[in-house]
């Protein structure tokens, strides 16, 4: 009998859904103007708890609920890049992020690159969790789309649609091994196929984007916006690019909005619909901790956080690793020289990625580990911030910089000091900032000015983190977290010795 209602119901679900999907949109003028609002976050990468630059979900809770009382027809939407990041949400492979998504009532996401870090497998099996609708018309399996492409809504006789566009650089912005089988098609190809089957059945056209409006992508949001101009807002992530930063760049008719990244704010964009169905004003604006201070927590959230955490030490209690020797992670000893514990974790940089050279800051490195097992806890210590790995190509021409930059404090103990893997230098630190490193050496070898080495850190240094900007814009392909790339280069060599501290493939 189950069984029979679960079919049942999944039926008459899909009979609403597609009926959703195919009902005209009704021609006759409203009684009044329409107000929708749309709540929306980005780019999070497990940033649910609040601290001082966080907002935190607990009061993006809040904010929605409040809003929902005062104006019913209110939504919550996410740009992506949401169910991996810090070791919240890592330990259980997004379960953890997907229960509070559903009890805060999301409507819909769309994935980010990010989002593919467990594999595709397990991004399926997390979809099937969502109390809400994961996004993406642009995703295939052959000739059919693998997920739902769009959902439409109905606030006060106005339809709404919504559609989730992921980016094509997902492919390579995620370990490729993850989205194997799948094509990224064109963003502004396929939300033009969207308008088309979504034609007559819409007042508003709402895309929730991981597209972004980095120059480097192709395309942009932008781009899209310019070439669907049927699209009303884009609610975007991708770039980590704030309300006011699109705002200069977008020239266009469609409202693009987006909130930065890691939690610092949320976003909040008012449409009206006009008694004619037309969109009379759409206006956004950011939520954050700086702007709201008197906001505070849902009691709810807040304890669904708390709990997931404690169910969550056990997990991190679980043994990964065993080391027969101390790793040093000393403060003052890893942002002055290279430490084991850094050669290590630069080592399983090269294992993850397939690099030629790998570099780890210092600041990155927080603890110790003792000689004895070694468990999740006492990595995601080790590592706590949840960046992931990125490679570029740096030219051997180029690798000088990179290294000066990281012995340019010493003797100061900085947070730029470079651990290494796969390359050596000689350090003078007696000469001026700038002319200290010479006898640079890859793996083994002179470094030749005009190769290209493929060069692995983490993507606070591609971003320009510790003054290393002669990275920025060098980043091409993204990598699980380095402590995730730590568990799996530990349990590749087994025991840590002082005979394994050189890197094998």
């Amino acid at each position: 009998m189950k069984k029979l209602a679960r079919i049942a119901l999944a039926l008459s679900v899909a009979f609403v859904m597609a009926f959703m999907a195919v009902a005209p949109v009704a021609s006759e003028p409203l009684p009044n103007d329409v107000r929708i609002t749309i709540v929306h976050t980005n780019d999070t990468h497990g940033r649910i708890v609040e601290s001082k630059t966080e907002i935190g979900y607990s009061k993006i809770a809040t904010a929605y609920k409040s809003l929902k009382l005062w104006n019913p027809n209110t939504v919550l939407l996410d740009a992506g890049d949401t169910l991996h990041g810090l070791p919240i949400v890592n330990v259980d492979k997004g379960e953890t992020q997907v229960k509070l998504m559903n009890q805060m009532g999301y409507l819909a996401m769309v994935p980010g690159n990010h989002d593919f870090n467990y594999g595709y497998t397990r991004l399926k099996e997390l979809e099937g969790q969502m109390k809400f609708d994961l996004l993406a018309a642009n995703i295939y399996a052959g000739a059919e789309r693998v997920f739902t492409p769009y959902v439409i809504a109905n606030f006060d006789g106005v339809n709404v649609a919504f559609f989730g566009l992921a980016t094509p650089e997902t492919v390579y912005k995620a370990d490729p091994k993850n989205t194997e089988g799948l094509t990224f098609t064109d963003p502004i190809i396929e939300a033009k196929k969207v308008v088309g089957e979504l034609a007559g059945k819409y007042d508003v056209l709402v895309c929730i984007a991981h597209v972004g409006i980095d120059k480097s992508s192709n395309p942009t949001s932008i781009q899209v916006a310019q070439a669907v101009p049927a699209i009303d807002v884009i609610i975007d992530g991708h770039s980590h690019s704030d309300l006011a930063a699109i705002e200069k760049e977008n020239t266009t008719k469609t409202l693009i909005a987006s909130t930065g990244a890691n939690g610092s704010g949320f976003g909040i964009v008012d449409i009206v619909v006009g008694k004619d169905r037309a969109v009379k004003s759409k206006v956004a604006r950011t939520v954050t901790p700086a702007n709201a201070p008197e906001l505070r927590g849902d009691n709810a959230v807040t304890k669904l956080i708390a709990d997931r955490s404690k169910e969550q030490d056990a997990v991190l209690a679980k043994v990964v690793g065993k080391s027969t020797i101390a790793l040093e992670g000393k403060r003052e000893i890893v942002r002055t020289q290279q430490s084991n514990l850094g050669t290590l974790i630069a080592n399983g940089m090269l294992y993850v990625t397939g690099a030629d050279i790998a570099l780890m800051n210092g600041g990155g490195i927080r603890d110790s580990i003792p000689a004895g097992d070694i468990t999740m806890k006492q990595i995601y210590t080790v590592m706590p911030f949840g960046n992931y790995l990125q490679t570029g190509k740096l030219k051997g021409s180029e690798l000088k910089a990179v290294l000066e930059n990281g012995v340019g404090k010493l003797p100061a103990a900085d947070g730029r000091y470079p651990h290494l893997a796969g390359w050596t230098f000689t350090l003078d630190a007696t000469k001026p900032a700038g002319e200290r490193v010479s006898n640079i050496l890859v793996g083994g070898q002179p470094v030749d000015p005009n190769k290209d080495y493929v060069f692995t850190t983490i993507n606070f240094e591609f971003n320009g983190g510790d003054d290393y900007r002669m990275l920025i814009g060098k980043a091409q392909n993204d990598y699980p977290t380095d402590a995730e790339a730590f568990i799996k280069y530990l349990q590749f060599i087994g025991a840590v010795t002082n005979d394994n501290m050189v890197y094998k493939k």
